[in-house]
């Protein structure tokens, strides 16, 4: 069973790579960064040898991307530094996390293994009450949707973990103009989370 205080700790800033044990040998990944009630949480596919490296989320090309992004949609202030943007994302309240908690053995890890992923990710939800799910990767969500998305970006229509609506961000080649459309929305969704509970 996993241990309950550790789900919920929070993280301080600096090198985010911990230890898990898997098929009986020691794996190094990422922590979880759980996000405060009702901010939202994001969630990668699995943690790219680059970013266990640096210790932080998002590390590859596809990654600081991401980062990038929150920045433009204002998640994250202007000038965040990309090499360590997941500390800015747990100091505004928000987390991440990856479906896969065990890098990938290579670069397109299975459905098998993504959907093995969605039971402890639906706990983490349930514990950690965020007020949305935003997936980072189109295959994460299908995998917890357990079904095909027509959405490209956006709330994904009946689907919701531990009873938390879930989203989708643009995928990392998208047009110039589903990324704004999207980055807006997400600026949008972010501006209507409560701000009375920490």
């Amino acid at each position: 069973m996993t241990d309950l205080a550790a789900l919920l700790r929070r993280p301080g800033p600096g090198n985010h790579t911990a230890t898990v044990s898997f098929d009986g040998r020691d794996v190094r990944t990422l922590m979880d960064l759980p996000p405060l009630r009702d901010h939202l949480l994001f969630v990668g596919l699995s943690a790219s040898p680059e970013s266990v490296e640096a210790g932080h989320y998002q590390q590859g090309k596809l990654g600081r991307t991401f980062w990038r992004r929150l920045m433009l949609a204002t998640l994250l202030p202007a000038g965040t530094a990309v090499e360590d943007a997941d500390d800015a994302l747990v100091a505004v309240g928000h987390g991440i996390t990856d479906l896969l908690k065990t890098p990938a053995r290579s670069e397109d890890p299975s459905d098998a293994e993504l959907r093995s992923g969605v039971g402890p990710l639906w706990q983490k939800v349930a514990i950690w009450r965020p007020a949305a799910v935003v997936f980072i990767d189109k295959r994460a969500g299908v995998a917890c949707a357990g079904r095909p998305l027509a959405e490209s970006w956006g709330q994904l229509d009946g689907v919701a973990l531990a009873g938390r609506p879930c989203f989708l961000m643009p995928g990392a080649f998208a047009s110039t103009e589903e990324v704004d459309e999207g980055l807006n929305f997400l600026r949008n969704l972010s501006a209507a989370l409560p701000r009375d509970r920490a």
